[in-house]
């Protein structure tokens, strides 16, 4: 069994440096090349930052500055200009570099608080996150900033356990003006009724949302609100049809709403119903994740089951969704093979496994080129079907009871 797991580390090892570090160093994306040009822009060309959202414009930037492939800064917020500009006074391609370097710090990082927060050994935590496929891969590959991400809601998870409500708070806020998703953290502290996190965690977002209009100005704010936020939350990416985002609007329009040329041959032409259903879908998802909560609080639930339903149910709602998204999912993973396994509940631990790194593994990309039409294509979702299958499992997890019991080597 040993064998098996140190063969399996070493295997996934090999396919994260193959894939994913290696070639970080080597290449600059897209993703990368946004961050980037936007920090630059910021540091070096404040007088321009107004145009961040003038797509060709900021393409052009991009390109000169060292990305062949260009860039965009939808649907990003524009706090996002903050992220690279320590790096921003040096070049695209040595700043990526640099990056690199920081993500795999951030990962060991990771792993240490991850072992701590779920009790399991660095080997075992190492291996949850090897578990996220091409997650992990992607975020390096892509020099994207998730993971960085992921240790701020691990140290945040491990503050709350250590009744260390300010600190949790500020780790939480922090990426709340940036991407959005610490805000189901949020809400499972004001579920807990821990206030001062929830507080905390406002004025920390309040604080960074503050230094974003003060350096980058109101008015690339407002053209944000005005061009970007509402577009994204309803799904309207450049190809709002594309399998790679994963997402129920993305599946929807797919097979409700015909579309010259993107979406030729929906399932059925009938784009008026599709608000009604995804508002009905959502609405259900919403209704099993308050019974879930209500009954999880009453019955004194273990956290990790109450964080992990949280964390899943953001990212089913989620407009659109990236692989690189997925990394979120290793704390509440990571947290629930510990419970899982000390209450030996097999069947439910292999469950969750299978649909985890199952979400790693799908190539959404590749099941974009297809090009599947009708029926047909509602085979090229699987990673939003193992998502859902992953709710229901923690949620039913929860209802089924017998899981109040905290176990003694974990913190709680």
């Amino acid at each position: 069994m040993k064998a098996a797991k140190v063969s399996l580390m070493v295997a996934l090892s090999i396919l994260l440096l193959v894939k994913g570090i290696i070639p970080a160093f080597t290449t600059i994306g897209t993703d990368f090349s946004n961050y980037y040009t936007s920090s630059y822009v910021l540091v070096h060309e404040s007088q321009n930052v107004e145009r961040l959202y003038d797509s060709q414009w900021f393409s052009q930037r991009a390109r000169m500055l060292g990305s062949r492939e260009g860039g965009i800064f939808q649907p990003f917020p524009p706090p996002t200009a903050l992220l690279m500009a320590p790096l921003a006074s040096f070049d695209m391609r040595t700043a990526k570099t640099l990056w690199t370097v920081i993500n795999l710090g951030i990962l060991a990082a990771l792993v240490s608080v991850l072992s701590r927060l779920s009790a399991l050994d660095y080997y075992q935590s190492f291996l949850v996150l090897l578990g996220s496929g091409f997650a992990l891969i992607n975020n390096f590959y892509l020099g994207q900033s998730y993971l960085l991400l992921t240790l701020c809601l691990a140290l945040s998870i491990r503050f709350y356990t250590q009744k260390k409500d300010i600190l949790s708070g500020v780790l939480a806020g922090l990426f709340i003006p940036i991407k959005y998703f610490p805000l189901a953290l949020v809400v499972f502290f004001l579920l807990d009724k821990r206030w001062i996190a929830v507080a905390t965690a406002a004025l920390t977002a309040f604080v960074v949302l503050g230094v974003s209009v003060l350096t980058l100005g109101p008015a690339v704010h407002r053209s944000f609100l005005h061009l970007v936020l509402l577009q994204h939350l309803d799904g309207q990416m450049v190809n709002p049809f594309s399998a790679t985002y994963q997402s129920w609007n993305s599946l929807l329009r797919s097979l409700l709403v015909k579309d010259y040329p993107l979406n030729p041959y929906p399932l059925v032409d009938w784009a008026s119903g599709f608000p009604y259903v995804r508002g009905l879908i959502i609405t259900g998802l919403t209704l099993v994740l308050l019974r879930a909560a209500r009954f999880g609080f009453d019955r004194g639930t273990h956290y990790s089951f109450l964080v992990g339903t949280l964390f899943t149910f953001a990212l089913l709602v989620a407009p659109a969704t990236a692989t690189y998204h997925f990394l979120v999912l290793t704390i509440p993973v990571a947290l629930l093979c510990f419970v899982l396994l000390e209450s030996k509940q097999f069947v439910s631990l292999t469950l969750v496994l299978i649909c985890y790194c199952g979400i790693g593994g799908v190539p959404a990309g590749a099941l974009d080129t297809l090009s599947l039409g009708g029926a047909w294509k509602l085979l090229a979702y699987p990673r939003l079907y193992l998502l859902l299958g992953l709710f229901m499992t923690i949620t039913g997890l929860v209802k089924s009871g017998g899981l109040h019991k905290k176990p003694h080597s974990l913190s709680s």
